[in-house]
């Protein structure tokens, strides 16, 4: 075995700290003003932020946001599942006319509640392309690599929403008078795909739900989601996620006079 020197292990004493400090964290996606108001706390492990609503009455009853950031958002540091529209959110104008809890979480892989009874991924093999909807077999492979997928990942890659949840009816109903008949749920692509899992799996607990550039699988029944509010948004030419994720749900809810409004975005990719 080789001796280290005195020399040798004031080196390591001070590299291995100066590595660490090297690290850089990854840049927020919203303004340093708007991080701040997003106050950062962990439960079991799942990293969120929340911002309080402005000028808080702890005797007051609030509703929350849900917001669910997509792929991009992916992490551990709690700091890029805030997007776009939490910055929108944190606008004073919108915080005063609208006051609410917005609650961010962050996933390390997608959003999906493993302690639901009521799953959303089929038995491998038991899709095929044929199965799907003729405008969906275009993108049909990638939908059978994401069954086959599901069913090869450890459970913890597919979580986090059964933690949030309990977040939101324990610590945060218990900290905070929060409305359980005001919680909404919000999100983009992986996000958007997430509020589509959460209203499906938890139909009776959202008051409405904002799916943006999400994907709706075909062989859940859009019944159950029926009753729910629905605010769809998706681009025409996506290229990530295709536009019939979002397109098809809406058609199957508008025929059962479901409460579903879609936005399509023509130039938006």
């Amino acid at each position: 075995m080789r001796h280290l020197t005195n020399t040798s292990i004031i080196l390591l004493v001070f590299t291995f700290p100066a590595t660490a400090q090297n690290r850089k964290l990854p840049e927020p996606n919203v303004s340093a003003e708007t991080l701040s108001l997003y106050v950062p706390g962990e439960f079991k492990g799942v990293q969120y932020r929340l911002m309080k609503p402005i000028d808080f009455d702890p005797g007051k009853t609030y509703p929350l946001i849900l917001s669910l950031h997509g792929g991009s958002g992916r992490g551990t540091q709690n700091i890029k599942n805030l997007l776009i529209w939490n910055e929108y959110l944190a606008d004073e104008d919108v915080r005063r006319k609208h006051p609410a809890f917005v609650l961010a979480p962050q996933s390390n892989g997608r959003w999906l509640d493993n302690t639901s009874e009521v799953k959303i991924y089929p038995e491998p093999g038991s899709i095929t392309i044929d199965d799907l909807p003729e405008g969906m077999r275009k993108f049909g492979p990638q939908i059978i690599e994401r069954i086959e997928e599901a069913s090869r990942a450890p459970e913890p890659v597919y979580g986090v929403l059964d933690e949030v949840l309990e977040l939101i009816d324990t610590r945060l109903s218990k900290q905070y008078k929060i409305d359980a008949n005001r919680v909404y749920v919000l999100g983009h692509s992986m996000g958007g795909m997430g509020t589509f899992t959460a209203i499906y799996q938890h139909p009776d607990r959202f008051a409405a739900a904002i799916p943006s550039a999400g994907f709706f699988p075909p062989w859940l029944d859009a019944k159950r989601i029926g009753d729910v509010p629905l605010w769809i948004f998706h681009g025409k030419p996506d290229k990530v996620v295709d536009y019939m994720g979002s397109r098809y749900v809406f058609d199957q809810l508008k025929k059962l006079s479901g409460n579903a409004k879609l936005t399509t975005l023509p130039g938006v990719g």
